[in-house]
């Protein structure tokens, strides 16, 4: 039993044994000697096991049942006088206090809240009441503000997770930064926007609160939930046993050599692309516009991912009050072609955007092949393991629709190993990145030229996706239901890393684990006599474009800080 236990067993037995005071027991004696210890102590922990507010319910409960009422015609009291019952027998106020565990003084606030009140629960006088000391709604909006911008520009998700995080959308910032270095952007940006700043604390308080998701990256962090699981096995080492720590290092070593062996599959790729255009020389790439698929006897390789969006406008001379607004956003899609070296950068502004499922993914992988692609006969596609947008079943439905269209003699699509798949987009990303932190951008057009300057070697190219009107450059067609008439599902794809479709064999793929895995079959189509007629696309999906409440919130918000000529772009009047 514990003390608390033991103390409350000892205080009720001594009640019981001196008694109440009062004489409305049996025969004029303390009405406590009518109830046995186990009794009292029964009903007692059941009241102490009930909330304040349930308990006083309780209270109140018994105060309607037993106060009594004064009658028209009699003498009206002072007070009415309140009677005491417990399993049907009267008892004292004493013993009615005792046996569910309340003071005196507590009965009385709550018969004259009975009073005014009737059954309802109490609340505290301050329950309403906003703290002096508390932050204003104003200041908390803006970190919110504050956080939810800086991390949509400098925070990046984790493929895998972190241990320790429930969630698998763990977003990590650079570990160069630290929290303090965070408050203090948001600091200096309030000084400069003439709005009030909140203590560190605090803070990191609302941090928590609105973003618990957002950790600052440990130097030595990996992105590979594996190697992150292996190597806190092998930190704990000195508790297994020798049998458990070989097959520890082994289950390492073996995941190290598959990611190696996935990286060296892309870097040879790369490399033969590259050597099959020096072979053919300048010629392969003149005429890129009105080369026809499947016409370039060679086989090139290409990458495609998303960045991160960026807002619209950005100027690096005054962050302060641009970090509480949500300017314009644009997102970027980039397909990187390794052997010229290229990256096509597809600009999508808010106005134009169809999302980033696999019916757009697939539309602008399909826009490139078309309008800037080398018009080759067969193709090596990298990609990462997002499944939403590249590794699932309707882009496999698309590559294998190219062949039977002709479009490609042969295409194999690869994914690097997950938590390793660092590539060739994320470097014209990041030329794009650094331009754009030191260059005031305000307007899509702008944002298109920051693209195309921001390599000295013009790696970077632009397309726009759509204009700020909302004018459709590059349509997103449905790929998904038109494909889905003719084609199912392979299941279990997303433990596979390589994936071929053949001209030769219609509607078959090809797939493997690793480069080293042996080779199997699924045939896609449900029917291979019934296939999509040639020439023909899905519909195309027309993009929502900006509600009319977040028109008025970029004219009212976001137009005084655009450059002068360049508002229409951005903030047009509603």
């Amino acid at each position: 039993m514990a003390d608390s236990d033991n103390e409350l067993f000892l205080k009720v037995q001594a009640f019981l044994e001196n008694g109440c005071g009062c004489a409305q027991g049996s025969k004029e004696g303390p009405c406590s000697n009518q109830f046995t210890l186990e009794a009292v102590l029964s009903n007692l922990h059941n009241c102490l096991e009930l909330t304040s507010g349930e308990l006083d319910l309780v209270i109140l409960a018994n105060i309607q049942a037993f106060l009594r009422v004064d009658c028209i015609g009699e003498k009206r009291t002072r007070s009415p006088r309140c009677s005491f019952y417990f399993q049907s027998k009267p008892i004292c106020r004493e013993m009615f206090l005792h046996l569910y565990g309340i003071s005196y003084s507590r009965f009385l606030r709550i018969k004259e809240h009975y009073k005014v009140h009737g059954i309802s629960p109490r609340t505290h006088g301050n329950a309403s009441r906003v703290p002096s000391n508390s932050t204003p709604h104003s200041s908390v909006a803006d970190v919110h503000a504050f956080l939810e911008n800086y991390v949509e520009e400098n925070a990046i998700m984790l493929p895998g997770r972190i241990p320790g995080y429930k969630s698998d959308d763990v977003k990590i910032l650079s570990s160069s930064e630290t929290k303090m270095s965070v408050w203090k952007v948001y600091s200096s940006t309030c000084e400069a926007s003439n709005k009030q700043a909140i203590s560190y604390k605090k803070f990191i308080q609302l941090w928590q609160e609105f973003f618990p998701n957002v950790v600052v990256a440990k130097p030595r962090t990996d992105l590979c939930l594996t190697c992150q699981q292996n190597t806190a096995k092998l930190q704990s080492a000195a508790n297994l046993s020798e049998g458990e720590k070989a097959e520890c290092i082994l289950a390492q070593q073996e995941h190290l050599n598959c990611a190696q062996a996935e990286r060296e599959f892309y870097k040879f790729s790369c490399s033969k692309s590259k050597e099959t255009l020096e072979t053919l020389g300048p010629e392969a790439l003149m005429n890129l516009e009105t080369r026809d698929a499947s016409t370039l006897s060679a086989t090139m390789h290409y990458s495609f991912d998303y960045a991160q969006q960026v807002h619209i406008p950005s100027d690096p001379m005054q962050p302060g009050p641009i970090y509480f607004k949500t300017p314009r956003k644009c997102g970027i899609f980039g397909v990187m072609c390794e052997g010229i070296p290229r990256q096509v950068n597809f600009l999508i502004d808010e106005a134009a955007s169809a999302g980033k499922g696999a019916n757009a993914t697939i539309s602008y992988v399909h826009y490139f092949f078309e309008n800037h692609g080398l018009g080759e006969t067969v193709a090596h596609l990298h990609a990462d393991n997002c499944a939403g947008q590249n590794k699932n079943n309707y882009f496999l439905w698309y590559l294998s629709w190219r062949t039977l269209m002709l479009l490609h003699q042969s295409i194999t699509y690869s994914f690097l190993i997950a938590g390793h798949t660092k590539f060739g987009p994320d470097r014209c990303f990041g030329l794009i990145k650094k331009a754009y932190k030191v260059t005031f951008i305000s307007s899509l057009y702008e944002f298109a030229k920051l693209v195309e300057t921001s390599s000295s070697a013009g790696v970077n190219k632009a397309q726009i996706v759509g204009t700020h009107d909302g004018r459709v450059i590059v349509p997103v067609y449905d790929w998904v239901s038109f494909l889905g008439h003719y084609f199912k599902k392979m299941p279990n794809i997303k433990k596979f890393h390589h994936f071929t479709f053949s001209r030769e064999s219609p509607g078959m793929v090809s797939y493997k684990e690793s480069v080293s895995s042996p080779q199997q079959s699924f045939m896609l189509l449900k029917n291979p006599a019934d296939v999509p007629a040639s020439g023909a696309l899905p519909p195309i999906i027309e993009p929502d474009g900006l509600t009319e409440e977040r028109k008025q919130y970029l004219y009212r918000e976001i137009r005084a800080f655009c450059k002068p000529g360049t508002e229409d772009f951005v903030a047009p009047a509603p």
